[in-house]
Order: structure tokens, then sequence, then C-alpha cells
């Protein structure tokens, strides 16, 4: 996949917080590490999706007590990252907009239902790490909140304010804390909503000629409701990086949307049909797993005893699709016999529904179907490549643990950046080159040639399905593209052996072996691997 569908690179914004907001950051650390070792959530009996807000009261209190919403290094980071999302997602008609005021309103968040847990992580690398997540029902309701824009488009500036901001939605805080931070031990925290908000607010423009009858105020507030509500709040993530907080170094703030080419998770289907009754009946059955045009089969012969098949997909948009699965018996010479099917809505199993399970009998068939699906929202992969340059932006806020797979099956990624030292084939110019990629004997990649080019940018990526991670082999071939009717020629070759220290490596070079004379320096390619491990079916 080229580079050109890539997400927009984040920049990280970095600040020096004020006595009040890091005392609101530790407060809420604080509070999370106390429910975890008292081993109780703070709102009894509450959990994602549960409103309990009267048991909520003594925090919501205390939050607003220390909030934070008044400090003029957050309006300043507010300001910087909401004006780089806006400009990203302009139409080509607004040239630009400018961030000019911001108020936040008096009202501060209420939270109506907070829950915590332990995640375990058990590292490759010395060193020890642990997440602790904070699932919150969070509801912000401000009529004095406010934004003011400069919208530049073609011949004038407009001007228009973004009020009475609103929503509610289930706030998720993930803080991880590692043995290698000095006191309190927070390395970073990364915040994200686990399902899409509730969002209000209204787009007023100030100036005074009748600007909206062309539609530029539906215009300005179709891209900030974007903005808002698909990239900064969903399904974007926020990472803050609190390692150097102990020694005095301020937080470094990043958001990472998705990248729009890459899968954001997978589905697993499992289709189990028994007999309803004891007989000595024997039935062909075939089963349809459908995800979009993607259409996964099988078949068997059903007796007596249940038999089971089952579907692994890559998804590419939640939103977008619905997983269809169907049950008939085959028959040579009549019509088949249909026994059912089951719709899931991919969108609600995203965050808030990971397990389906559907059953559906056919008494005259005497056969009983259970199909049960399972999402699995996977990691964000957060490599770009510019030039010669490759930022790991996750790495940035997990330095000094590699989490080692508890899983062998999973989805493997793999980033084709460049290679260098590249030779020539003949002596007219250099050489056209691309690269082909085999995963234990398959072809999974083949770049596009880069032309006339010893040092080609390739810039590609792959994602696919393993169910054997560790152990498996790479096979990289670097050729040169030669017009028919010659035949390609081979530069170099090389592979490599996947193992546990492979579940996250980034712009690895690899030495091609090579039979060519001409070759002047070692020939380098230049890679990324990333292993999600995820229970295959």
């Amino acid at each position: 996949m080229p580079s050109d569908k890539s997400f927009r690179t984040p920049s990280i914004q970095h600040f020096q917080p004020s006595l009040n907001t890091a005392m609101f950051c530790f407060l809420l650390l604080f509070l999370t590490v106390s429910s975890v070792v008292l081993g109780c959530d703070l709102a009894p009996n509450t959990g994602v999706g549960v409103m309990d807000y009267s048991s909520m009261d003594w925090l919501n209190s205390i939050i607003s007590s220390w909030y934070f919403v008044n400090d003029g290094q957050v309006h300043e980071l507010v300001k910087t990252i909401l004006e780089k999302e806006l400009n990203d997602l302009t139409p080509d008609i607004i040239e630009k907009i400018t961030l000019e005021e911001c108020t936040f309103g008096s009202d501060t968040p209420k939270i109506k239902g907070i829950k915590t847990r332990v995640v375990e992580m058990p590292c490759l690398k010395a060193g020890k790490q642990q997440k602790i997540v904070i699932d919150a029902i969070v509801s912000i309701d401000a009529p004095d909140f406010e934004f003011g824009l400069a919208v530049k488009v073609p011949m004038l500036t407009l001007r228009a304010a973004v009020q009475k901001l609103s929503f509610i939605g289930n706030l998720r805080i993930t803080a991880l804390f590692s043995d290698q931070i000095p006191f309190p031990g927070v390395q970073n925290l990364c915040i994200t909503f686990t399902d899409r908000p509730e969002l209000g607010f209204n787009v007023e423009l100030l100036d005074a000629i009748n600007i909206d009858t062309f539609g530029v105020d539906k215009l300005i507030s179709d891209v900030i409701e974007d903005v808002l509500a698909k990239q900064l709040v969903y399904p974007g993530r926020m990472y803050v990086d609190l390692s150097r907080v102990g020694a005095r170094g301020g937080v470094d703030v990043v958001m990472m949307p998705r990248m729009s080419d890459q899968h954001p998770g997978v589905v697993t289907t499992s289709v189990k049909v028994s007999r309803l009754n004891q007989t000595t009946e024997t039935s062909k059955i075939e089963i349809s797993a459908k995800l979009g045009s993607d259409e996964e089969r099988g078949s068997f012969e059903l007796m007596m005893d249940e038999q089971q098949i089952s579907h692994n997909f890559l998804i590419k948009d939640f939103d977008a699709q619905d997983l269809i699965v169907r049950a008939w018996e085959s028959r040579l010479i009549f019509k088949d016999i249909q026994y059912g099917s089951v719709k899931v809505d991919l969108a609600d199993m995203e965050f808030t529904l990971p397990s389906v399970t559907e059953t559906f009998s056919n008494e005259e068939k005497n056969v009983k179907v259970t199909v049960e699906v399972k999402a699995y929202l996977l990691p964000l992969i957060a490599i770009v490549q510019k030039g010669e340059a490759v930022d790991d932006y996750q790495s940035k806020f997990n330095a000094g643990c590699v989490p080692s797979p508890d899983l062998n099956t999973g989805v493997l990624y793999l980033h084709v950046h460049r290679a260098t030292g590249v030779p020539k084939t003949d002596d007219r110019s250099k050489a056209d080159p691309f690269v082909t990629v085999y995963y234990n004997g398959n072809e999974i990649l083949k770049t596009k040639e880069v032309s006339n080019s010893d040092r080609p940018m390739f810039n590609e990526w792959t994602e696919l399905l393993t169910e054997s991670f560790v152990g498996s082999e790479l096979v990289f071939k670097l050729d040169d593209n030669d017009v028919w009717p010659n035949s390609d020629d081979p530069i170099g070759a090389t592979s490599l052996k996947l193992t546990e220290e492979h579940v996250r490596k980034v712009n690895i070079p690899l030495k091609l072996d090579t039979q060519r004379e001409d070759a002047k320096e070692d020939i380098l390619l230049y890679l990324s691997v990333v292993f999600r491990p995820v229970p295959l079916v």
C-alpha cells in the first residue's frame, strides 16, 4: 500500500503543566491506583453503559475543585491540536482555519460511573510494566463553551463561533506504569472513546453578510463535526507521555488518528451444527460467512456428532459492513433446504459488544445451528515513513518494554521502507528495482518499481492473518524490472526467521545476498515488522 494512503503525520506537542493541571492528573491516578489496591470499583455495581450518577457526586465534587479548564498551557495545547486537525481536513474551498480564542465554559465534566482493571504485561526485556485501564462514562454540558474561528476562503475571511458543546460517551484511559520511570512511575496515558459519543454543538457565522445562503455555515459545521466526532475523539487516540514528569521534563502529547488503509480489527466466526434428537440420517451441511465482498464457505456430513466450521476476517471498516452467516442442506437433485441465517452489525461490536451468539433451528430437519461472532480491536500501528526517516510514534510512549505475545496467532504487519546500495544491472542506467515478499512460501506483497534508482523508496505495507507467527519465515527478493520480452534481473535476496524479538521491530536493515559482481557496497533493505496477537478460531 503506497504512502499517500497513510494517515496524516501526527505532531508531538510539548508543554510544562501548571501545578493545578499536575494535581488534577495526580488525583486521577491516585483514585485509579486506590481502587485497584482496594480491589473495588469507584462506583459500586457500575460498569460501562450503566448510569449511576448519585454514587459519583463525591468524585465530581473533587474534579470540579481541581479541574484545569482555565490553565493557559492547556488552552494553547488544545488550540494547536485543533488547528492542525481542522486544517488537515478542510476542503479546497477553505484555505485556512485559525482558532482565535477559546472558552471551555464554567461547567466541568461529569463522571457517571467508573470501573478499573489491571493488565499484566510480560516483557521480553528487562523491566516490569503494568497497565491500569479506566472505563468511565463522561458527560459535558457547557452552554457557555465557545471557540472563535477565522475561516479564510478565496477573497475574504469569515469569522465563526462554535458554541454550546455537549456530549456523553464512554471514555477509556489506559495508564502504563513502569519500574524504569521515577516516582510516581507513570510512563504514559492513552485516552480514547470506546464508542461514538453523542455530540452536539452550534456553529454561528459572525459576519454581517448573508454568506450562509451559499452553504458556508454548513460546510464549516461539517468540517468541525468531522474533527470533533471522527478524528479527535473516535477512533483516534491521544497519548500523553509522563515519563519525564518526575525529572521536571514536561509533558508530550500526540494525537494519533487511525491509519486509513490499515485494518482496525479482526472478526472471528464459529458455526456449530448439531442434531435436536437422535437420528441415523446423514445430511450434507453448507455454511457461508460473508463480509462485504469476502465470502468463506465450508461443508461437512452431519449425522449425530456436532460439527463446527470457523472463519477469520480482517476488518477494514467496522461501520460499513455487516457479517451474514447462513446454513443450509445441500441436495443433488432437489432444491437446497435453508436452515436460517444471522446478520451481525459490526458497528456495535467494535468496542461495546465483543461477542455475539445467535441460535436458530429447523425442527423438521432436526438441526440446530449456533453462530458465535467475536470482534477484536487491533492496536494502532503508528509507523510513518517520511523520506529516509521512519518515525515510530507508539514507541515514543512505550519505551523500555516490548510486550511478549501470549498467543502465536494474530495479525502480521509488514512495512517495506527502502533499499540502499542497489547496483546497476546494465550500462545504460540505474536499476528499476522492486521487492517481492513471501511468507512461508506464499507471495504476500509486490511493491511498485522505482525507476532509475540505487536508493529506492518503496514505502508499502501489507497485513495478513497468521496462525504461527513465531517460527515463520519471510523471504525478500529484490529484482530489476525489465521490459518484455526480457526477464527481470535478480539483484539480491534474504530471509528473516520470525521470533518473539520481532513482535515490534521498526526500520531494521537486512543485508541481501547477491551474486552480482558489480555491487560496490552492501545492499540493504529496510523494513518494519509488527505482530498483534488475536485468538483466531
